[in-house]
């Protein structure tokens, strides 16, 4: 299988992962939306961009935990809910729906002995504070949590093969991360989450892989949603898609070079009986 047919087959994988997610949902009477990139995919390529290999899908925290609720007694056995909790390795504060029988092996996490399948990434949004000072504390924490949790659970080993600044910042957080106690951090980081939560906010944020500053975006397009096409389905959105993708791309119509065509560095994918 060459590279083409086997991202295309990792694909319609995904996709069926997300229908699963999709019929939970709906079962269960759970917003949901396409968000960061299958969102981009949905408007400027009918479906996945081409190069991309994952699908990103978020909900609001309190829809969020009924979704893991609803997976606990509704998901089909074909998957596993992969969240911080359900699995002691795992160390992000989203969760991920796998398929069973399958392997997609990522070099960023090849130490950590975890259910490694072909999965959708659930993202929770959470509420940012309206003031500028507690929103750059909010987002030093959240900087320094997620890096905490992944080498303590012994992920972002490359990170010690590029330059000598990022490996200082390696070094100094894998000193920290093993004096202090893993569920502390999970505690600490969940509360600077959900901290602000009781709050009217303008804005929300998720623990993505941009930025703070990127992830935080306006509350109305989280809450106003509407079907989209995403290759032979349809799914939720934003309705203010346009307004969202240019704050987190800009010039979204345009493709960008082939060499910032990003794609997770991988070691293997396995389709099992698929």
């Amino acid at each position: 299988m060459n590279k083409d047919e086997q991202l295309d087959k990792l694909h319609a994988l995904e996709l069926e992962i997300a229908k699963e997610i999709r019929r939970i949902c709906q079962t269960h009477h759970i917003p949901y939306f396409l968000t960061a990139g299958t969102l981009l995919g949905a408007v400027r390529h009918g479906g996945f961009i081409p190069w991309d290999d994952d699908m990103d899908i978020g909900m609001l925290r309190e829809d969020y935990e009924r979704f893991l609720e609803a997976c606990r007694t509704d998901l089909g056995e074909r998957f596993f809910l992969q969240t911080w909790d359900t699995e002691p390795d795992y160390p992000f504060s989203f969760a991920k729906i796998r398929l069973n029988e399958t392997h997609f092996r990522e070099k960023f996490s090849e130490n950590v002995k975890m259910h490694d399948g072909i999965f959708v990434d659930i993202f929770p949004f959470d509420n940012v504070p309206d003031d500028r000072r507690a929103q750059k504390r909010q987002a030093r924490r959240y900087f320094v949590c997620k890096r905490l949790l992944w080498i303590k659970k012994g992920m972002g080993g490359n990170m010690r093969e590029g330059p000598l600044g990022q490996r200082i910042r390696y070094w100094c957080f894998w000193l920290f991360a093993h004096l202090l106690p893993y569920e502390g951090i999970k505690r600490y980081f969940k509360q600077t989450q959900v901290k602000f939560n009781g709050q009217e906010t303008q804005k929300v944020v998720t623990d993505g892989s941009y930025a703070y500053s990127k992830e935080a975006i306006d509350r109305g397009w989280v809450t106003h949603l509407e079907p989209i096409r995403f290759e032979t389905e349809t799914f939720l959105s934003y309705r203010d898609r346009e307004a969202y993708l240019t704050h987190f791309y800009g010039d979204y119509h345009k493709l960008p070079p082939e060499e910032k065509r990003n794609r997770h560095l991988l070691m293997d994918v396995d389709f099992g009986p698929y």
